[in-house]
């Protein structure tokens, strides 16, 4: 399940998400010992998922803000997008869900997109962020 807002535009120009766009995973109570077995599986899913614009793994572009695993290994992603205007808003939480879904043990994955804080170029892991030349 992506969780956004009701406020996605279809129009042409318009953005794909919301850019005041604002949540967290607050209400997802992360379980040690769960988060223990699977995380560093969970990372290497999630570098896994390019940003097709960028052809960076989101995990490494800084998109990723947290993950969340629950006791009964549930995957939760909080994630932003490069811009409000994302062409892949749609596609990069679906590939997330697929990836991860492929982590043995766990038992799903929901993703949820904020724009707050704004994703920048400082949030790209620094030695990616030389190899751009940025």
């Amino acid at each position: 399940m992506i969780e956004t807002t009701d406020d996605m535009m279809n129009s042409p120009g318009s953005p794909a998400v919301d850019p005041h766009l604002s949540c967290d995973l607050k209400d997802i109570e992360d379980n040690t010992e769960a988060k223990i077995k699977y995380i560093e599986k969970v990372k290497e899913a999630l570098q896994r998922v390019y940003d097709p614009e960028i052809s960076v793994d989101i995990y490494n572009l800084g998109l990723v803000y947290d993950v969340k695993i629950t006791k009964d290994n549930a995957v939760w992603v909080l994630m932003s997008l490069t811009s409000a205007f994302c062409p892949a808003a749609d596609i990069i939480p679906q590939d997330i869900i697929q990836e991860v879904s492929t982590v043995e043990g766990i038992t799903k994955c929901e993703v949820r997109i904020t724009m707050t804080p704004q994703w920048g170029r400082e949030m790209i892991e620094p030695n990616i962020r030389d190899m751009m030349g940025l």
